[in-house]
């Protein structure tokens, strides 16, 4: 899973009602399966997020990015998704904070095909996650989450539609 370290002071329901601002980058292992996904090998990546708090509500964006090895390609199947992510934060206690959040976005993909040209595509993201922030110190906590996403890229190639459309399953 993810453990991202950032400035969130106030990520929680704890919080005095003054707006704070969060930063957070880590590690992710995911998967895509379902669709036209058949094939894809689990991967590691990265996700990065910047959020504004305001009470219990984060609203945040993010990149996230990670390599599958993936049959009929050569080289790495690269998913990368750009989103805007609302979180929800539950009552916990002094050191832990779950959540739950939605993201909506941009996803990417690109691959070498088997001729060794590279195919780029792109579509949508939509999918749930839930939680767990606990502090490590003032302004310093750890995140930990689960996501799960509805993928879709097209390739825009002419003649024949080549939409591929799966899920992503993810631990950060």
């Amino acid at each position: 899973g993810l453990f991202a370290l950032g400035t969130a002071g106030a990520q929680g329901p704890r919080s005095s009602g003054r707006t704070a601002f969060t930063v957070g980058i880590g590690a992710m292992y995911g998967n895509l399966m379902g669709g036209d996904f058949s094939g894809s090998k689990a991967g590691a990546g990265i996700d990065a997020n910047a959020g504004i708090v305001l009470h219990r509500w984060q609203l945040g964006i993010g990149y996230d990015r990670t390599n599958h090895r993936h049959d009929g390609t050569d080289g790495d199947y690269v998913v990368s998704n750009a989103y805007l992510e609302p979180r929800l934060s539950f009552p916990g206690d002094r050191r832990w904070t779950p959540y739950a959040a939605a993201r909506f976005g941009r996803s990417m993909a690109s691959y070498q095909g088997v001729e060794g040209l590279t195919d780029k595509g792109k579509g949508y993201m939509a999918g749930l996650g839930a939680g767990l922030l606990w502090s490590l110190a003032a302004h310093i906590q750890a995140d930990a989450a689960a996501h799960y996403a509805r993928l879709s890229h097209d390739y825009d190639t002419a003649g024949f539609s080549a939409a591929e459309k799966g899920n992503q399953a993810a631990f950060r």
